[in-house]
Protein backbone atom coordinates (compact mmCIF):
# COMPACT_ATOMS: atom_id res chain seq x y z
CA UNK A 1 0.00 0.00 0.00
CA UNK A 2 2.91 2.67 0.57
CA UNK A 3 3.55 2.50 -2.85
CA UNK A 4 0.40 3.64 -3.70
CA UNK A 5 -0.22 6.25 -1.31
CA UNK A 6 3.07 7.54 -1.11
CA UNK A 7 1.27 8.84 -4.69
CA UNK A 8 -1.65 9.87 -3.20
CA UNK A 9 -2.92 12.36 0.05
CA UNK A 10 -5.83 13.00 2.17
CA UNK A 11 -7.43 16.25 2.09
CA UNK A 12 -10.55 18.27 3.71
CA UNK A 13 -12.99 18.29 0.83
CA UNK A 14 -16.71 19.45 -0.40
CA UNK A 15 -19.95 17.74 -0.60
CA UNK A 16 -19.96 18.28 -4.46
CA UNK A 17 -16.76 15.61 -4.37
CA UNK A 18 -19.26 13.19 -2.27
CA UNK A 19 -21.87 13.71 -4.97
CA UNK A 20 -19.13 12.28 -7.72
CA UNK A 21 -18.78 8.60 -5.52
CA UNK A 22 -22.52 9.02 -3.84
CA UNK A 23 -24.04 6.28 -6.83
CA UNK A 24 -21.48 3.59 -5.61
CA UNK A 25 -22.73 3.67 -2.02
CA UNK A 26 -25.81 1.17 -0.67
CA UNK A 27 -27.78 4.14 0.19
CA UNK A 28 -28.95 6.17 -2.49
CA UNK A 29 -30.67 9.12 0.01
CA UNK A 30 -28.97 12.12 0.61
CA UNK A 31 -26.74 11.68 3.68
CA UNK A 32 -27.48 14.62 6.73
CA UNK A 33 -25.19 17.80 6.28
CA UNK A 34 -21.45 16.61 7.54
CA UNK A 35 -19.55 18.04 10.05
CA UNK A 36 -16.48 17.23 8.22
CA UNK A 37 -15.61 15.94 4.60
CA UNK A 38 -11.96 13.99 3.90
CA UNK A 39 -11.45 12.70 0.46
CA UNK A 40 -8.16 10.60 -1.32
CA UNK A 41 -7.00 12.42 -3.78
CA UNK A 42 -3.80 12.52 -6.17
CA UNK A 43 -0.95 14.33 -5.19
CA UNK A 44 0.03 17.81 -7.49
CA UNK A 45 2.84 15.40 -8.55
CA UNK A 46 0.29 12.79 -9.71
CA UNK A 47 -3.16 13.86 -9.79
CA UNK A 48 -4.03 13.83 -13.19
CA UNK A 49 -2.98 9.75 -13.02
CA UNK A 50 -5.71 9.34 -10.51
CA UNK A 51 -9.73 10.08 -10.41
CA UNK A 52 -10.39 12.75 -8.00
CA UNK A 53 -11.69 11.90 -5.72
CA UNK A 54 -10.81 8.06 -5.33
CA UNK A 55 -12.36 7.94 -1.41
CA UNK A 56 -14.48 9.65 0.47
CA UNK A 57 -15.59 10.23 4.17
CA UNK A 58 -18.09 11.99 5.37
CA UNK A 59 -18.37 12.67 9.30
CA UNK A 60 -21.86 14.43 10.54
CA UNK A 61 -23.30 15.27 13.14
CA UNK A 62 -25.12 12.54 15.29
CA UNK A 63 -28.55 10.74 15.10
CA UNK A 64 -30.27 11.84 18.33
CA UNK A 65 -31.12 8.43 19.44
CA UNK A 66 -29.66 5.23 18.90
CA UNK A 67 -30.26 1.53 20.46
CA UNK A 68 -26.92 0.42 20.12
CA UNK A 69 -25.39 3.46 21.11
CA UNK A 70 -27.86 3.45 24.42
CA UNK A 71 -26.64 -0.11 25.04
CA UNK A 72 -22.71 0.93 24.63
CA UNK A 73 -22.81 3.40 26.75
CA UNK A 74 -24.96 2.05 29.42
CA UNK A 75 -27.53 4.51 28.54
CA UNK A 76 -25.43 7.93 29.72
CA UNK A 77 -27.03 9.80 26.67
CA UNK A 78 -30.28 9.24 27.75
CA UNK A 79 -29.61 10.59 31.26
CA UNK A 80 -29.68 14.16 30.42
CA UNK A 81 -32.31 16.37 32.13
CA UNK A 82 -33.81 17.72 29.18
CA UNK A 83 -34.17 17.00 25.76
CA UNK A 84 -32.46 19.75 24.81
CA UNK A 85 -29.67 19.09 27.16
CA UNK A 86 -29.33 15.57 25.79
CA UNK A 87 -29.01 17.25 22.35
CA UNK A 88 -26.60 19.46 23.44
CA UNK A 89 -24.27 16.30 24.83
CA UNK A 90 -24.60 14.35 21.97
CA UNK A 91 -23.71 16.93 19.52
CA UNK A 92 -20.94 18.24 21.85
CA UNK A 93 -19.37 14.10 22.56
CA UNK A 94 -20.09 12.46 19.26
CA UNK A 95 -19.70 12.29 15.40
CA UNK A 96 -21.34 9.89 13.23
CA UNK A 97 -19.93 8.42 9.87
CA UNK A 98 -22.59 8.57 7.64
CA UNK A 99 -20.76 8.18 4.26
CA UNK A 100 -17.57 5.93 3.01
CA UNK A 101 -16.89 5.34 -0.62
CA UNK A 102 -13.80 4.27 -2.14
CA UNK A 103 -13.97 3.99 -5.89
CA UNK A 104 -14.36 0.18 -6.72
CA UNK A 105 -11.82 0.25 -9.35
CA UNK A 106 -9.39 0.85 -6.66
CA UNK A 107 -10.92 -1.32 -3.40
CA UNK A 108 -8.75 -3.95 -1.77
CA UNK A 109 -5.62 -1.99 -1.67
CA UNK A 110 -5.79 -0.61 1.80
CA UNK A 111 -7.52 3.22 1.21
CA UNK A 112 -9.92 2.51 2.65
CA UNK A 113 -7.92 1.33 6.34
CA UNK A 114 -5.60 4.36 5.16
CA UNK A 115 -8.35 6.89 4.54
CA UNK A 116 -10.52 5.74 7.94
CA UNK A 117 -6.97 5.94 10.19
CA UNK A 118 -6.15 8.84 9.16
CA UNK A 119 -9.44 11.37 9.53
CA UNK A 120 -9.77 9.44 13.24
CA UNK A 121 -6.65 10.59 13.95
CA UNK A 122 -8.07 13.71 13.11
CA UNK A 123 -11.16 14.22 15.30
CA UNK A 124 -11.39 15.70 18.40
CA UNK A 125 -14.38 14.58 19.93
CA UNK A 126 -14.72 11.73 22.67
CA UNK A 127 -16.75 9.27 20.70
CA UNK A 128 -17.11 8.44 16.60
CA UNK A 129 -19.83 5.97 15.86
CA UNK A 130 -21.57 4.53 12.68
CA UNK A 131 -24.48 1.94 11.62
CA UNK A 132 -23.95 -0.38 8.88
CA UNK A 133 -25.84 -3.57 7.32
CA UNK A 134 -22.68 -4.71 5.31
CA UNK A 135 -20.92 -7.34 7.47
CA UNK A 136 -17.57 -7.34 5.32
CA UNK A 137 -16.98 -3.49 6.37
CA UNK A 138 -17.08 -4.39 10.18
CA UNK A 139 -13.92 -5.69 9.96
CA UNK A 140 -12.39 -2.28 8.54
CA UNK A 141 -13.73 -0.67 11.59
CA UNK A 142 -13.51 -2.96 14.26
CA UNK A 143 -9.27 -3.10 12.72
CA UNK A 144 -9.20 0.58 13.90
CA UNK A 145 -10.41 -0.14 17.49
CA UNK A 146 -14.55 -0.05 16.80
CA UNK A 147 -16.45 -2.62 19.34
CA UNK A 148 -19.53 -3.48 17.45
CA UNK A 149 -22.55 -4.34 18.77
CA UNK A 150 -25.47 -5.86 17.23
CA UNK A 151 -28.73 -4.79 17.08
CA UNK A 152 -31.87 -6.82 15.87
CA UNK A 153 -34.20 -5.52 13.31
CA UNK A 154 -37.44 -3.96 15.30
CA UNK A 155 -40.80 -5.89 14.70
CA UNK A 156 -41.99 -3.02 11.83
CA UNK A 157 -39.14 -3.72 9.83
CA UNK A 158 -39.22 -7.58 9.65
CA UNK A 159 -43.18 -6.73 9.09
CA UNK A 160 -42.54 -4.87 5.68
CA UNK A 161 -39.83 -7.01 4.24
CA UNK A 162 -41.87 -9.69 5.01
CA UNK A 163 -44.56 -7.72 2.99
CA UNK A 164 -41.98 -7.29 0.22
CA UNK A 165 -42.00 -10.63 -0.17
CA UNK A 166 -45.16 -11.65 -0.47
CA UNK A 167 -46.06 -9.53 -3.59
CA UNK A 168 -42.54 -11.04 -5.17
CA UNK A 169 -40.66 -8.10 -4.64
CA UNK A 170 -37.43 -9.65 -4.29
CA UNK A 171 -34.98 -8.55 -1.90
CA UNK A 172 -31.94 -8.01 -3.82
CA UNK A 173 -33.51 -6.23 -5.74
CA UNK A 174 -34.03 -3.04 -3.68
CA UNK A 175 -30.95 -1.46 -4.49
CA UNK A 176 -32.44 -1.10 -8.29
CA UNK A 177 -35.13 1.40 -6.72
CA UNK A 178 -36.77 2.15 -10.37
CA UNK A 179 -37.25 -2.17 -10.78
CA UNK A 180 -38.99 -2.19 -7.36
CA UNK A 181 -41.46 1.02 -7.99
CA UNK A 182 -42.20 -0.88 -11.78
CA UNK A 183 -42.93 -4.18 -9.90
CA UNK A 184 -45.08 -2.59 -7.61
CA UNK A 185 -47.29 -0.35 -9.84
CA UNK A 186 -48.04 -3.45 -12.29
CA UNK A 187 -49.72 -5.53 -9.09
CA UNK A 188 -53.10 -6.63 -9.32
CA UNK A 189 -55.18 -4.47 -7.37
CA UNK A 190 -55.48 -6.42 -4.08
CA UNK A 191 -51.48 -7.12 -4.03
CA UNK A 192 -51.45 -3.01 -4.52
CA UNK A 193 -53.75 -2.29 -1.90
CA UNK A 194 -51.97 -4.61 0.31
CA UNK A 195 -48.54 -2.89 -0.28
CA UNK A 196 -49.38 0.19 0.11
CA UNK A 197 -50.89 -0.07 3.17
CA UNK A 198 -47.52 -1.52 3.96
CA UNK A 199 -46.03 1.06 2.93
CA UNK A 200 -47.78 3.76 4.71
CA UNK A 201 -46.88 1.79 7.96
CA UNK A 202 -43.31 1.56 7.18
CA UNK A 203 -42.52 5.44 6.33
CA UNK A 204 -44.56 6.72 9.25
CA UNK A 205 -41.80 5.74 11.42
CA UNK A 206 -39.40 8.41 10.00
CA UNK A 207 -40.79 11.40 11.05
CA UNK A 208 -40.65 13.89 8.02
CA UNK A 209 -41.55 11.05 5.37
CA UNK A 210 -44.87 10.23 6.75
CA UNK A 211 -46.93 12.28 3.82
CA UNK A 212 -45.07 10.60 0.92
CA UNK A 213 -47.55 10.05 -1.91
CA UNK A 214 -47.00 7.05 -4.23
CA UNK A 215 -44.07 7.66 -6.46
CA UNK A 216 -40.74 6.82 -7.82
CA UNK A 217 -39.20 8.96 -4.71
CA UNK A 218 -41.06 7.17 -1.70
CA UNK A 219 -39.60 3.67 -3.42
CA UNK A 220 -36.52 5.04 -3.59
CA UNK A 221 -36.36 5.79 -0.44
CA UNK A 222 -38.08 3.07 1.69
CA UNK A 223 -35.31 1.31 -0.77
CA UNK A 224 -32.49 2.57 0.71
CA UNK A 225 -33.78 1.62 4.49
CA UNK A 226 -33.71 -1.77 4.00
CA UNK A 227 -31.96 -4.07 4.85
CA UNK A 228 -32.16 -2.77 9.06
CA UNK A 229 -28.39 -1.69 9.76
CA UNK A 230 -27.61 -4.32 12.57
CA UNK A 231 -24.09 -3.25 13.34
CA UNK A 232 -23.58 -0.63 15.79
CA UNK A 233 -19.80 0.30 15.97
CA UNK A 234 -18.64 2.99 18.73
CA UNK A 235 -14.76 4.27 18.79
CA UNK A 236 -13.79 5.62 22.06
CA UNK A 237 -11.21 9.21 20.75
CA UNK A 238 -7.55 8.29 23.00
CA UNK A 239 -6.72 11.92 22.27
CA UNK A 240 -9.91 13.41 23.69
CA UNK A 241 -10.50 15.25 27.01
CA UNK A 242 -12.30 13.19 29.25
CA UNK A 243 -15.53 13.65 30.88
CA UNK A 244 -17.45 12.92 33.66
CA UNK A 245 -18.93 9.20 32.51
CA UNK A 246 -21.03 9.12 35.64
CA UNK A 247 -23.14 11.62 35.42
CA UNK A 248 -24.32 13.79 32.14
CA UNK A 249 -25.88 16.77 34.46
CA UNK A 250 -22.12 16.82 35.99
CA UNK A 251 -20.90 17.49 32.28
CA UNK A 252 -23.69 19.85 31.31
CA UNK A 253 -22.62 21.69 34.17
CA UNK A 254 -19.03 21.72 33.42
CA UNK A 255 -20.03 22.76 29.98
CA UNK A 256 -22.09 25.83 31.09
CA UNK A 257 -18.93 27.25 33.54
CA UNK A 258 -16.32 26.40 30.67
CA UNK A 259 -18.20 28.09 28.21
CA UNK A 260 -18.90 30.94 30.81
CA UNK A 261 -14.92 31.53 31.89
CA UNK A 262 -14.50 31.83 28.08
CA UNK A 263 -16.59 34.66 27.75
CA UNK A 264 -19.05 33.41 26.02
CA UNK A 265 -23.10 32.63 25.69
CA UNK A 266 -24.34 29.07 25.79
CA UNK A 267 -25.64 27.98 22.46
CA UNK A 268 -27.81 25.10 21.34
Amino acid sequence: MKIITDCLEIVPAAFADYKLLAHYHYKQEKPSMPDQIYKIRGTQETGDAFPDPLGIILYSMPIINLHGRTTATAGYFRKARTEIGRLRLVNQKIRYISRFIVDPRFQKQGLGTWLLKDTLERQTVPIVETLTPIDFTNKIFQKQGFKLYHSPAPDWYNRFTDALIKVNVKLDTLNCPPAVHFRIQNLSPRQKGFIEKEILQFVQHFRHRKGMKNSPDRTAFFCSKLPYPQAYLIWYNPRAEPYDLTNPQNEEKTRGHRQKSAGGRERA
